[in-house]
């Protein structure tokens, strides 16, 4: 068995089972500006990515500017929907209880979303202090800059890092930083992931074994 250094843990799609939830809100919204783009294909084309990415490509599409206050709207609706439907990601409380290695999480999102989506899940117990957030260093997956960032915190060795992502830019941003990558793949984008470099798994029960 390999020692890991750090395990760190995308939080949308790993976690927490957010991202056809969030990208529902957003494709909703989307079309009320005129985008065609179906809840199906949003979650295909943005799980993993940043609101600043899915706004410029629906506003590509329409041809025009989305309203200045759509990201502050969009998070509203987000948030509340997440309150009354979120879910953790089944399995996933077993493999942290289990875990022998040093964790975090290492998210898109902005932390406080980060915050909301773990305590709202009963999960945020598990990662006080150690929430790292793309929206601090001004620098999303695929750029592996956040990934490095959280093993220079653990002092960490990044080929001594295990990445477990869900997203092809998560995927991505892993394997720039020289880190090894599981993804959890979802039924979705399967061979895509392993072309970029990852081991995929269907379900969580398998990760405890994967690592």
């Amino acid at each position: 068995m390999k020692h890991w250094d750090l395990i760190i843990f995308d939080c949308d799609g790993v976690l927490v089972d957010s991202e056809p939830i969030s990208n529902g809100v957003f494709a909703e919204m989307a079309r009320e500006y005129g985008a065609r783009i179906t809840n199906e294909e949003a979650l295909n084309l943005f799980a993993g990515t940043n609101l600043g990415f899915c706004m410029k490509y629906v506003e590509k599409q329409i041809g025009k500017r989305l309203p200045k206050d759509f990201d502050q709207q969009y998070r509203k609706k987000s948030f509340e929907a997440f309150e009354k439907k979120l879910k953790p990601v089944e399995g996933i409380e077993m493999v942290l209880k289990d875990l022998k290695y040093p964790f975090c999480v290492a998210s898109n999102g902005p932390k406080n979303k980060v915050e909301f989506n773990l305590s709202n899940t009963n999960l945020l117990s598990y990662f006080n202090g150690k929430i790292f957030s793309a929206y601090d260093l001004k620098a999303w997956k695929p750029d592996p800059t956040l990934f490095l960032t959280a093993a220079k915190h653990f002092n960490a060795e990044p080929e001594k890092c295990l990445v477990i992502e869900d997203s092809l830019a998560g995927v991505r941003a892993g394997i720039a930083a020289n880190m090894t990558v599981l993804s959890f793949a979802h039924g979705r984008n399967i061979e895509i992931l392993k072309d970029a470099g990852a081991k995929t798994f269907q379900k969580m029960e398998e990760l405890k074994d994967l690592i």
